[in-house]
């Protein structure tokens, strides 16, 4: 039982410790914020992690562990290429919320410096890609998507998202959520060889009026 408490806490010390980037940032979080947040001392939260190097990058490979679980399972969904594809470009969207861009921002930033943060970081883009990757090719193989190079396809998706989510989040209201969307229901049909409205969003009337999807 108490080895079963131990991992409980260990876990609560990472949950926490993600909040705390999401609203501050990597380099203001402090030990003492996590501790201050589950109200326990510092030296429990080191007990479990003896530095805050170590506190953050175990921290973050916990959230791509959450993250990638949520991709693994809508993947894996008994539904259409289309509508899995829609449910993850949810997933990924850039017009997300912003502390979750935020999080992944910083975390790709530090990682320039930390070889282990940019080692979490590079795994979990690889599944996103791989992911993708797999989906678009399936959809090409059911005739859903019209697509030469399913790699490549969702390259070009990732990267587009994560510029603009990069542009989203460092000037925020430059940019209408729903024209956002719009861009990436435009740059996604592109690759996928399928008309925007088959991705959500409103379709034109005959009379050039809208009408949802």
């Amino acid at each position: 039982m108490a080895r079963k408490q131990v991992v409980l806490r260990r876990e609560e010390i990472l949950d926490a410790t993600v909040e705390q980037i999401k609203q501050h940032g990597i380099a203001t979080t402090r030990v003492a914020d996590v501790a201050s947040a589950l109200q326990v001392s510092s030296g429990l939260v080191h007990y479990h992690f003896a530095t805050k190097e170590q506190l953050v990058e175990e921290a973050f490979a916990h959230a791509v562990r959450r993250e990638m679980e949520t991709l693994r399972t809508t993947l894996s969904r008994p539904a259409t290429a289309v509508t899995r594809m829609k449910a993850v470009l949810r997933l990924y969207s850039p017009t997300r919320q912003a502390t979750e861009w935020r999080l992944w921002i910083d975390g790709w930033s530090a990682g320039m410096r930390d070889k282990g943060l940019h080692d979490v970081m590079t795994r979990m883009d690889a599944e996103w890609k791989a992911g993708i990757t797999a989906l678009v090719r399936e959809g090409v193989e059911r005739g859903e998507f019209t697509c030469a190079d399913p790699r490549a396809a969702a390259w070009h998706i990732t990267l587009f998202m994560d510029g603009l989510a990069v542009q989203l989040a460092a000037r925020r209201g430059a940019l209408e959520k729903a024209e956002a969307q719009r861009w990436v229901r435009g740059h996604v049909a592109a690759q996928l060889g399928v008309d925007p409205s088959v991705l959500g969003g409103r379709r034109p009337r005959q009379d050039g009026s809208a009408a949802a999807s």
